[in-house]
């Protein structure tokens, strides 16, 4: 006759009947800065399969819902874009990129005139990959945007300007984000070597 081994019972799991224990690891509850963890961003795999012209990561720190978004949902494709861009779609992608990352510092500066007290916002950190010198522009976008966020919303505290401005200058820094995106989308074929698109 065969012994029937019996393993103690694990403490860990939980017995028919109970309450599920909550997890520790818990993304549906919203972080310190109130924005809903990351759980993955999106175009991973696109990004994986591609060959980066460098290895390198770094460290984004980010503060509003617009820039968690953008993150979760359009970074690794623009990465991804970027790291295949050849000819005209490259110089279109530079335009943009520059045109955006100028836009941030000069309406960084307008608000940084207004002298008004610093206020520390919490904010969230994730890890990118820098696929190509362009997709740190990018990054570089994203933190822009961010100084610009946190910016406005100590000179509206500071009575500097109403809410009206503040929602005009984040509405314009987000259009200037997006347009990146838009620019990623086409092929390298529908862009001339100046960087204009071609007509369809």
């Amino acid at each position: 006759m065969s012994a029937v081994l019996e393993l103690p019972p694990d403490p860990e799991r939980p017995k028919p009947g109970d309450a599920p224990r909550p997890s520790l690891t818990d993304v549906s509850k919203p972080a310190a800065s109130g924005l809903k963890p990351i759980e993955r961003l999106t175009s991973d795999t696109r990004v994986a399969r591609i060959v980066p012209e460098s290895d390198a990561v770094t460290v984004l720190k980010y503060s509003s819902q617009f820039a968690r978004d953008f993150i979760r949902s359009d970074y690794n494709f623009c990465a991804a874009k970027i790291a295949v861009a050849r000819g005209g779609k490259v110089k279109a992608l530079e335009t943009a990129l520059r045109d955006a990352a100028e836009w941030l510092r000069k309406t960084s500066e307008w608000i940084a005139r207004h002298d008004v007290r610093a206020i520390e916002l919490p904010h969230e950190s994730i890890e990118l990959v820098i696929t190509r010198p362009l997709a740190g522009l990018l990054v570089r976008c994203l933190t822009q945007f961010d100084r610009v966020f946190v910016g406005t919303l100590e000179a509206l505290l500071a009575e500097k300007i109403n809410s009206t401005d503040r929602a005009n200058i984040l509405t314009n820094a987000e259009k200037r984000i997006k347009h990146i995106v838009q620019v990623c989308m086409p092929d390298n074929d529908q862009y001339d070597f100046d960087g204009e698109r071609r007509e369809q």
